[in-house]
Formats: structure tokens, C-alpha cells, sequence
């Protein structure tokens, strides 16, 4: 069990440091699968309109955003990893699709 955590930790390490390369040579991902608003997640609002109950929101994450371990978290597009509570709460970082910042 400990093994597989790790790898999953290494994988995960490794293509952050991969993308964090490329985006220092001037490669940028596609902006397209990064949901709209001030998070790195939108509501699954299927699921949210089937559940029984309140206790349970249920969302669909961004496919950047990445956790590592209990500790750190990451984000692919920007090839960032960080312990920053801020993104504990998947708030974005990168600055993309934020939408009508009028509303």
C-alpha cells in the first residue's frame, strides 16, 4: 500500500517538474480544461441534483490540479507545487477563465 502512494507521489512529482520546464521555455498547456470562476473545480451538477442528501457536494477538478501526499499540492499548467493553504482549498493560481469579474 505504502509503495503505490509513493509512486503515485513520484508520478505526480515528476510531471510537475516536467511542466514547470517547458512552461520556463515558453510551452503553455490549452486553457480550455480549466473551469470557469475563482476555483480550480466546477459543480457536478448532475450528481449534485441526484444526492439524498446535504451533507455531500460534489464537484468535478480541474485537470491540472493535482494532490501530493497530505502536505503539498500541485498544478500542471502552471508546473507549481506548494504547501499554500490557499490552494489547499483549490483557489486558482493560475488566472485563467476566472469569467465576468463584474458580476
Amino acid at each position: 500500500m505504502k509503495i503505490r502512494h509513493y509512486l503515485y507521489w513520484a508520478k505526480n512529482l515528476v510531471n510537475m517538474l516536467w511542466w514547470k520546464l517547458l512552461f520556463l521555455f515558453g510551452v503553455k498547456r490549452s486553457a480550455l480544461p480549466i473551469p470557469e470562476g475563482m476555483y480550480c473545480y466546477s459543480p457536478d451538477i448532475e450528481k449534485n441534483k441526484a444526492k439524498k442528501d446535504f451533507s455531500t457536494y460534489y464537484i468535478n477538478p480541474c485537470k491540472y490540479y493535482k494532490t501530493l501526499g497530505r502536505e503539498y499540492n500541485g498544478c500542471s499548467y502552471l508546473g507549481i507545487i506548494t504547501d499554500d493553504m490557499t490552494f489547499d482549498d483549490q483557489c486558482k493560481m493560475c488566472g485563467e477563465n476566472y469569467g465576468d469579474e463584474d458580476e
